[in-house]
């Protein structure tokens, strides 16, 4: 039943954000149910993380990236230690929107993934800064958090939202 619901919600996200964002700074940045009604990080999937963050604050043509992708988005990042994943990106490519929740095997692996994550955040700054100067605002407070088993990586029009949003469900 939780899984039905979690894939209704993400779904639903997935469609109001590729129809209605636009990839500009929200107005109202109170605090969300979604961070308020958090799972506790033993419970948490990294689906529901992204999902909560997604239907707060949405990326312009949400997609999800498959775990056999994400070596083609964060070069040496160890995927053999990611149990579970969940990352979306702007389809389009246009906006440099990106928000990511994994949970690695260990502490360790979560502390070694970070490098390969900071990168691909560089890679972004380096990208962005010339292709679409108006959202590198996005970049310049992006988010890398790692607590326990878990880092988050978020890049969005609302990034502190996004954060209270994903620590809501780690912690």
């Amino acid at each position: 039943m939780k899984k039905r619901i979690a894939c209704a919600l993400l779904t639903a996200v997935i469609i109001c954000g590729a129809a209605s964002c636009n990839g500009s700074k929200p107005a109202d940045t109170t605090t969300t149910p979604a961070a308020t009604t958090a799972a506790p990080a033993s419970n948490a999937t990294a689906a529901e993380i992204t999902a909560a963050v997604l239907a707060e604050v949405p990326i312009n043509s949400a997609f999800e990236k498959k775990k056999e992708s994400l070596e083609d988005y964060f070069d040496d990042l160890d995927t053999e230690k990611i149990t579970d994943s969940s990352y979306y990106i702007c389809a389009s490519g246009a906006y440099p929107d990106e928000i990511a929740a994994f949970k690695f095997d260990s502490e360790d692996s979560a502390k070694t993934a970070v490098s390969s994550i900071e990168d691909r955040l560089e890679y972004q700054k380096t990208t962005y800064k010339d292709y679409t100067p108006e959202e590198y605002y996005k970049l310049e407070d992006a988010v890398i958090e790692r607590k326990g088993e878990w880092v988050i990586y978020l890049v969005t029009s609302d990034n502190s939202k996004a954060k209270e949003i994903a620590l809501g469900f780690i912690g």
